[in-house]
């Protein structure tokens, strides 16, 4: 597994946040922290807590998902194919059932 990129955190933060014309100021009052905080975090200066990262999802209304590794449904099969790319093709079979098997369980929870 990959190390996180706190500056690519940061940077999807940022313009989130700028997409819902937030201040960093507004950003840290609805999120209950220092404006330098907020802007150690979208510089990847700062590393945030689990409770602080779901506070900023929640209120960007953004998922983790997007917020830690920048995927959205729009770039789904982008990362999907990516993906498939590192798998030798004798185990794509395998992959594509993998991820129907983990979305029919998905869709029971």
């Amino acid at each position: 597994m990959e190390d996180l990129n706190y500056i690519k955190i940061g940077e999807r933060i940022k313009i989130r946040r700028k997409e819902l014309k937030l201040t960093q100021e507004k950003l840290s009052e609805l999120i209950d922290v220092s404006p330098s905080y907020v802007s150690g975090i979208e510089r990847g200066c700062s590393i945030c807590s689990l409770s602080t990262i779901t506070k900023i999802a929640q209120t960007l209304d953004v998922s983790l998902d997007y917020l830690i590794f920048g995927m959205r449904l729009e770039n789904s099969n982008m990362i999907f194919d990516e993906i498939l790319k590192t798998i030798p093709e004798k185990n794509h079979a395998l992959y594509f059932s993998l991820c129907q098997n983990i979305a029919n369980s998905l869709k029971k929870s």
